[in-house]
Parts: C-alpha cells; structure tokens; sequence
C-alpha cells in the first residue's frame, strides 16, 4: 500500500480518524508514531477524530478498578501534546455505540480466512497468552472505527498497515454488494512511526519497563534510562540502521524533538569527535526538553477535569450525530428497520 503524500491534505476533502489504546501510560514511541501526526494533521482536515479506544484496550487483561483513570490519563495526555479540541473531535470509543454496531455487521461481511491471515492474532496471543474472539476480530472493530465516520486518512504506525488493508477490503466488499458509501482509506506515516525499543532497538518501543521514555517520566528517569539504552561495541556516531539500530535509535528520537535538527546527517557532524557518553547526555536533555512543557500542560487540564469532561461530552455528542448518519445509510442498504 502507498503510503499517503501529506501535501494531497491541501487540496482534497480529507476525513481523519485515529485512536489509542489506554493500556498503559502514553511513551514517546506513542507521541512521534501517532499523537505528533495527529497535531500536525489537524490544521489541515475537513473532519479529524481522535479516540481512547477503550474496547480495544479490553481484548487483553485490565483492572477495572484502574481503567477509568487510564482512560481518563490517555486523553489528558492528547490534550496536553497539542490535540485541539476546537478543531477535532475527542473521543472515548464506547461512548459512541455506533462502532460496535456497525463491527457486528461488518463481520457479516468479512470472512475467517481475512483475518487468519493477519500477524496480529498470533503475535497477541503469544504476547499475553490471551485467546479470545476480540483479539481475532479487532480489526474489523478497527474497521467499523474508521468507515463509521466516511474517514479516508489514518495516521498509523507501519505495523497497522495490513488493517488498514483489511478496512479497504471490507469496505470494497460492502460497497459490492450494497452500492457505494465509503471511499477507499489511506495510511498516513511519517518517521516518529520507527521509534524503537530503548532495550532492544530491533523491536517497536512499547509501554513496558526500561524500554520507553514515558511521557511522564522525571528528568533523572530519563537521563537514567537514555543511559542505560541499548547501543554498541564502536565508537562512531553514525546513522546506520542495520549496523548500529540502537545508535540510529537515538539519533531518531534527537532529530524528531530538536527542531534545530534539519536532518540526521547535521547530527552525525556535531558528534563526530564526541563519545556515546556525551552523544546520550544530549539525547537524554533533548527529551527532557520537550517533556517538561507537555507535563506543566498536562497539569493544568489535571486541575480542571471537568473542563476535559465538557470537551469529551460535546465532541462524543457531534461524534454520535455523524456515526448515526453513517450506520442508518448502512442499515437502509442492507434493509434493516432504522429507529
């Protein structure tokens, strides 16, 4: 699948949707693969919505006792990177029952085999030795997410791709059938969506121990855990992905939150006399940099939950307006009762 050009937003009708999971405290892998996207797109839309998507989050093990403040965490820390809600719809994902609605008749539609097929059930349930039928079917839940507002862009990291696919074909599979409603939908990525894990540098960053930088975490977390981080046995400070991923890690994440950077080269020259002790001071105070402003942010929408409940409410109720729309043209297609 091509990957979407960023400059196409200024001339065609674009419709964005994108969600998180609140499985865990937000990391700067979440920020640069997903959040930074998110900000950067929503000057340029027609429609953006973002999503705690919350239903998702339950496929795998929780604490309800926990979730409301998980949930409620993850959409502060949307709040707090930049996500405007006076220009997009902030959302938590079952408060707007639409997506469910229109997943149960997407499974209709999309056959066992599309999504055997798929990594995504395998790797879930070696990773959380999880067997359950929402770990197999969430991508048509992703589906429903997506088409339930005519959405054509979603910013993605590059392992959703084959649910992005996936969407496509339900879709066209719908459109076949029933006649035209959605459009064909594009991913959108951009280099933030490569961030790697700091232990390992061959694996995307997850929210799990020493491998993130969470975006809460204090400046001596960071310096603590930036030294820590995996690199190698040379010297050189060289941008080499295969050779020196962890080293290239690095100089990923420098170049994403330094807006002096221009590109990874002008890094390599800065460094080439220097050691990875001094190379890795630098990136850890680059993060810490960016961190302390969204944190202070972040603060003060703590200090005002119901401020963020009045914003979630209005952009949940705009949220069901167009879903409803979408699922009773859906539902006139397939000559289901509406009501």
């Amino acid at each position: 699948m091509a990957v979407f050009d960023f400059w196409v937003i200024l001339r065609d009708m674009t419709k964005i949707f994108s969600g998180i999971r609140p499985s865990g405290k937000l990391q700067l892998g979440n920020y640069l693969g997903a959040i930074k996207n998110w900000v950067e797109l929503q000057d340029k839309a027609e429609q953006a919505i973002f999503a705690v998507v919350d239903y998702h989050g339950i496929t795998t093990s929780h604490d309800p006792k926990k979730y409301p403040q998980q949930i409620l965490d993850t959409v502060l820390d949307f709040l707090a990177a930049g996500v405007n809600p006076d220009k997009v719809l902030l959302i938590r994902q079952s408060k707007v029952p639409q997506h469910t609605e229109l997943a149960w008749i997407f499974n209709t539609l999309t056959p066992v085999s599309w999504l055997n097929r798929l990594p995504t059930y395998r790797e879930k349930k070696e990773q959380t030795g999880t067997d359950n039928m929402g770990i197999l079917d969430y991508p048509v839940l992703m589906a429903a997410d997506i088409l339930i507002y005519k959405s054509n862009l979603v910013p993605v990291g590059e392992d959703q791709l084959p649910h992005i696919d996936l969407t496509n074909e339900i879709a066209k599979r719908f459109n076949s059938d029933y006649g035209q409603i959605f459009e064909p939908v594009k991913p959108y990525l951009n280099a933030g969506a490569r961030i790697m894990s700091l232990d390992d540098p061959t694996k995307k960053m997850s929210k799990t121990g020493d491998e993130s930088i969470d975006l809460s975490d204090d400046a001596d977390t960071v310096r603590a855990k930036i030294k820590k981080a995996t690199t190698d046995s040379g010297k050189e400070i060289v941008y080499d992905e295969e050779k020196k991923p962890g080293i290239a890690n690095l100089m990923n994440i420098y170049s994403l939150l330094d807006p002096s950077i221009k590109d990874i080269k002008q890094i390599e020259n800065m460094y080439k006399d220097k050691s990875y002790v001094d190379f890795k001071n630098s990136v850890a105070e680059v993060i810490i940099n960016f961190l302390r402003p969204f944190q202070e942010k972040r603060k003060g929408f703590e200090a005002n939950i119901d401020k963020v409940e009045t914003i979630l409410t209005n952009s949940e109720t705009k949220a069901k307006l167009l879903a409803s729309s979408t699922l009773e043209e859906v539902k006139e297609r397939m000559g289901l009762p509406n009501g």
